[in-house]
C-alpha cells in the first residue's frame, strides 16, 4: 500500500511540474500578444468585471487600461473605450460587440473616432462597445450606461451593430477558477469547446449561426431585446439606427444574408432605420479586412469603409 501510495504522489507531483513547465512555455510563447485567444483571456482578466445586472453579464472596469494584443485600450469613467464623453455635447451612441469596441485597433482609428471625424464637431461619438456580448446584453448594457449618463449629455441617435456572434446565445456558468488564472488552462478550453461545439467546420458554423438567428429562440431573443431598446428610446425621442455587420470570415462566398434579413425585419417592424454593410464588401478578400491572422475582427480600413456609409445618414434627419 506504502508503495502504491508513493507512486501515486510522485504522478501527482510529475503531472505538477507538467502543469508548471507549459504554463511557463505558453506563457513566453504568447508574449509577443499575437496569440487571439490569449489577448482575449487577458481582455477578460485585465478589463471585464461582473456585472451587478444579470441581463448584462459583465462591463468594464471604469478607469482601467491595458495594452492587448499590441493595441493600447484605455476605459473612460463610464466603463466605456474611449475619452470621457464632453457634459452638455449631443452624442451618437455605437453599442455592439468587440468589433464595435474596435478591438485590435488603435483608437484613432475605431468606427466611433473615424465617424467623429466625419461627423465634425455638432456631436460627439461615444463608443458603448464590450467584447462578447449577444444582442440582449448589448441592449440592458447600453441601458445601464444610459442610466449612468442621466443629464449629463443628450442621446441623439443610438447605432446598434449587431455582429454574427451576437445572435449566439451566451455560455451559461463560470469558467472557474483555473481557467481565470491560467493561460494554458485556457488555451485548452478554448480548444475542447471549439472541437465539441459541433460546428468547427464551415458548414456545420453557418448552420449554428443560421438557428441562432432563424430558429424560434434566437428570434424571440433578438425581438424581445429590440422591444426593451424601442421602450426606453421611444419614451426619450432618440433615434435608432440597426447597422449589420457582415460575418467577416468570407465576402465572396457569403453565406450570411440571413443576418441581415432577422435583423433589418425587426428593425423595420419598430419603424426605426436599417443598414446592411455588407454590400460595402461583397467580393472582396476578407483576410485584407481582418486585424491579423487569426482574428477576424475588423481592421481600421474596414471601419473607415463603414464609416463613409453611416457618416451621411448620421447627418441627415431621421426618416
Amino acid at each position: 500500500m506504502r508503495r502504491v501510495m508513493r507512486a501515486l504522489v510522485l504522478v501527482l507531483v510529475g503531472i505538477g511540474f507538467g502543469c508548471l513547465a507549459g504554463e511557463g512555455l505558453v506563457r513566453l510563447g504568447t508574449a509577443n500578444q499575437k496569440n487571439y485567444v490569449i489577448e482575449m483571456w487577458r481582455y477578460a482578466k485585465l478589463l471585464k468585471r461582473p456585472s451587478d445586472d444579470p441581463a448584462v453579464g459583465h462591463e468594464h472596469v471604469p478607469g482601467a487600461s491595458a495594452r492587448l494584443q499590441g493595441v493600447g485600450i484605455s476605459i473612460n469613467s463610464l466603463g466605456l473605450r474611449g475619452p470621457e464623453p464632453e457634459p452638455g455635447r449631443p452624442a451618437v451612441v455605437l453599442a455592439g460587440d468587440s468589433t464595435t469596441l474596435g478591438w485590435g485597433v488603435e483608437q484613432d482609428d475605431t468606427l466611433a473616432a473615424q465617424l467623429a471625424r466625419r461627423l465634425g464637431d455638432d456631436v460627439q461619438v461615444v463608443n458603448a462597445g464590450v467584447g462578447n456580448m449577444t444582442v440582449p446584453q448589448i441592449v440592458a448594457h447600453w441601458l445601464e450606461i444610459r442610466r449612468r449618463i442621466g443629464d449629463t449629455f443628450p442621446i441623439r441617435t443610438v447605432v446598434l451593430l449587431p455582429s454574427s456572434r451576437t445572435g449566439l446565445p451566451q455560455p451559461a456558468g463560470d469558467a472557474g477558477w483555473l481557467v481565470r488564472h491560467s493561460e494554458l488552462a485556457a488555451l485548452v478550453a478554448t480548444f475542447w469547446a471549439q472541437a465539441t461545439s459541433g460546428a468547427a467546420g464551415r458548414d456545420e458554423m453557418i448552420g449554428a449561426y443560421r438557428a441562432a438567428w432563424t430558429g424560434p429562440e434566437g428570434q424571440a431573443r433578438i425581438a424581445g431585446a429590440f422591444d426593451r431598446l424601442a421602450d426606453e428610446t421611444r419614451a426619450e425621442g432618440i433615434r435608432v439606427i440597426v447597422a449589420q455587420l457582415p460575418d467577416t470570415n468570407d465576402f465572396r462566398t457569403y453565406d450570411f444574408g440571413f443576418l441581415a434579413e432577422t435583423s433589418g425585419r425587426e428593425a423595420a417592424a419598430r419603424g426605426w432605420e436599417f443598414v446592411d454593410l455588407y454590400p460595402s464588401f461583397a467580393g472582396e478578400n476578407a483576410s485584407e479586412y481582418w486585424v491579423m491572422s487569426g482574428d477576424i475582427h475588423l481592421n481600421a480600413r474596414a471601419f473607415g469603409r463603414i464609416a463613409d456609409r453611416l457618416a451621411p445618414l448620421l447627418a441627415a434627419p431621421a426618416s
